[in-house]
């Protein structure tokens, strides 16, 4: 039985997405960063309703109650030392580039319009040590043709929208910046860009179950690590259409052609 020490945030990657959670190619569209503090998921529900009917005499003659339902989450992400591009990115803002023959972004203006029409996925990993990381001692030798260091990562993946900046504060203290949306559903991500998880013989692939219209958050225990920061902290290009070619099909292809397992390498 899989336990999860929810301990110890090791990575985030930054997606853009649109409404329905698909991947949106572009050359500042995705970023690796051990840069956050903080990740809370508080659920939004929708209250339990008691239907109840008194008869002539005032007594209840019908009486059932309405189950309550997840309507979204609200994730607050709290970031410090980041590069400003990640707050254009969720946000959609201005960025501010300095004058340099390749330019960088070095701040942001804001606006009054929050960006609802795309949105982020996260991914996140966690690093604590579960007791059944470890399978119970083998019994043949086909695990030594296994690779890696045996250590295993939590996975937590969801697509949030509408982000706004938090309240800043600058004083004698170290100051960071939070972050919050609105969770929906990413059907349109499918399996995913990125390899994440490990088939039968351990070798990294993308989501063995594609997403879905029904799920919000999607959580498991992975072999495979998270990737290395993204070089210069700042979003780097996400090709989809440009690396999913020929039969390398990211949703399917011609006569039910199956989805590529492996997705292909991102190049910054």
């Amino acid at each position: 039985m899989t336990t999860f020490p929810l301990v110890k945030g090791t990575r985030l990657r930054a997606t853009k997405v649109d409404s329905c959670g698909k991947p949106v190619a572009g050359p500042r569209n995705r970023l690796v960063t051990a840069g956050f503090v903080t990740l809370g998921l508080t659920a939004v529900m929708r209250d339990a309703q008691d239907l109840t009917q008194d008869n002539a005499e005032g007594k209840v003659c019908f009486e059932d109650r309405t189950p309550p339902e997840r309507r979204w989450y609200t994730p607050a992400l709290e970031l410090c030392n980041v590069n400003p591009g990640l707050i254009t990115m969720f946000t959609g803002w201005e960025n501010l580039l300095d004058e340099s023959a390749t330019p960088e972004v070095i701040g942001f203006r804001d606006q009054r319009e929050i960006e609802s029409d795309y949105g982020i996925a996260l991914e996140v990993w966690t690093s604590g040590k579960s007791e059944d990381d470890c399978a119970d001692p083998p019994t043949t030798d086909e695990i030594l043709l296994e690779t890696g260091s045996g250590r295993k990562y939590g996975y937590f993946l969801f697509a949030g929208t509408e982000w706004t900046l938090g309240d800043i504060t600058i004083g004698a203290t170290v100051a960071t910046l939070t972050l919050t949306g609105r969770t929906i559903a990413m059907p349109h991500w499918g399996k995913g860009p990125y390899n994440v998880q490990a088939d039968a013989d351990g070798d990294a692939v993308r989501l063995l179950q594609p997403t879905t219209k029904k799920e919000h958050l999607t959580v498991f225990r992975t072999p495979i690590a998270p990737p290395d920061p993204t070089e210069g902290n700042q979003p780097v290009a996400l090709a989809t259409s440009t690396v999913f070619t020929g039969t390398n099909y990211y949703y399917g292809g011609p006569a039910g052609a199956a989805p590529i397992d492996v997705a292909p390498a991102q190049v910054a």
